[in-house]
């Protein structure tokens, strides 16, 4: 009796909290300074959207902020890591990382958490950071054409629905296509990320530039969104799961190898964080119709996955270097491969290795997403 009752104070203070997010978020947008655009109130024509979607259209829920009411960065601002205005982030926090060229930036997700989508630029090639604090995803879109991205303020599975300024479409983040609208049934490109702690980041990456909470709104950055506890073992979630699945624990963060198209019917392998122990372990692994290696460590508080089969069709075989962050493995050419999967020494310095359809998450929304997800049991325990 009393594990139902605490479930239910636990929903209704998620509920609570969810309120009190609207009214900062009204709070704030009163409060922002003139350059910041405001894309929808009075006067300002609301944009048309079909009515046609290629998700179950009853699991469309409406978030309650509106279009653009979670009001995405279209001009962020990066400073050092040892900004005076980033000291507020905290060591155990996550960022979302990403590199282009040789173009380091990180994105704290204390900031991204109001936001959930950045419109960037880097090193000329134009990249949607999209982060969904519900289900813990993230997600670098490729902006073709220097097409932007917003919040619609509708939610699929707990998970963040997009839409794009120029042809009104929407966007399912985890299914990575367009689920309504001219551009349904678009997949849309990727560039890969990571998801791991500040401390760790900033030991990786020093020198990196990181987004700043200079966006224009007074947001309380320095704290916790939906609540501390909602982020590590608390089964509370804001809207209602369709397909529960108990093998795990909700919050458990793991990245979802997926095959092909990321729909109901993909074939889908999680991998656990915290199953890859200390230090850093490896994965040379068939994925259905893909030779992949897997890498993840739960010290460092990440996972991450590329290609093995080159395009000259050699098969790479790698093994884990030791506390060389951003560096993590050797091949059997004596190549050194970071994190992002670029060669930093070796023959092929320089190249990229490819990159396999994955994210990081939670594993409840996952489960809800891919009824046909199986997970990675580590044989060699």
């Amino acid at each position: 009796m009393w594990d139902y009752i605490s479930k239910l104070i636990a929903v209704f203070t998620m509920k609570m909290r969810l309120f009190f997010l609207f009214f900062l978020i009204a709070t704030a947008y009163n409060g922002c300074s003139d350059s910041v655009t405001i894309r929808q109130g009075p006067g300002i024509e609301r944009p048309q959207f079909s009515d046609d979607w290629i998700i179950p259209k009853d699991e469309v829920l409406d978030g309650g902020p509106g279009l653009d009411g979670i009001p995405s960065i279209d001009n962020p601002v990066f400073g050092s890591i040892d900004s005076e205005s980033l000291r507020f982030l905290s060591d155990e926090r996550l960022i979302t990382g990403i590199r282009i060229g040789n173009e380091v930036r990180g994105y704290p997700h204390q900031i991204l958490d109001w936001h959930e989508v950045v419109n960037d630029q880097i090193d000329g090639e134009h990249v949607a950071i999209t982060y969904c604090p519900l289900t813990g995803t993230d997600i670098a879109l490729k902006r073709e054409g220097g097409m932007e991205f917003g919040v619609s303020g509708l939610i699929f599975r707990n998970n963040l629905i997009l839409y794009d300024r120029t042809f009104y479409s929407r966007y399912s983040q985890m299914q990575i296509r367009g689920v309504n609208g001219p551009m349904s049934g678009t997949v849309l490109e990727t560039t890969p990320v990571i998801q791991t702690s500040w401390a760790v980041w900033k030991k990786m990456y020093p020198d990196s530039k990181v987004l700043l909470p200079d966006t224009g709104f007074s947001f309380g950055y320095s704290g916790f969104l939906y609540g501390k506890d909602y982020l590590s073992g608390n089964s509370a979630t804001i809207f209602p799961i369709n397909h529960p699945d108990n093998r795990m624990e909700r919050k458990v963060r793991g990245l979802g190898i997926i095959e092909g198209v990321a729909d109901e019917r993909a074939n889908v392998t999680f991998f656990p964080v915290h199953r890859f122990g200390n230090g850093i372990k490896l994965i040379n692994h068939s994925l259905y119709n893909i030779e992949a290696v897997v890498a993840g460590s739960s010290e460092y508080h990440f996972a991450v996955a590329f290609q093995r089969v080159l395009k000259d069709g050699t098969i790479l075989e790698f093994t884990p270097i030791g506390d060389s962050l951003p560096n993590i493995m050797r091949d059997q050419e004596g190549n050194v491969w970071d994190i992002f999967g670029f060669a930093e020494e070796g023959p092929r310095q320089g190249e990229r290795l490819s990159s396999v359809q994955a994210y990081t998450g939670y594993w409840f929304a996952l489960a809800d997403f891919f009824p046909f997800l199986t997970i990675w049991v580590d044989e060699t325990n």
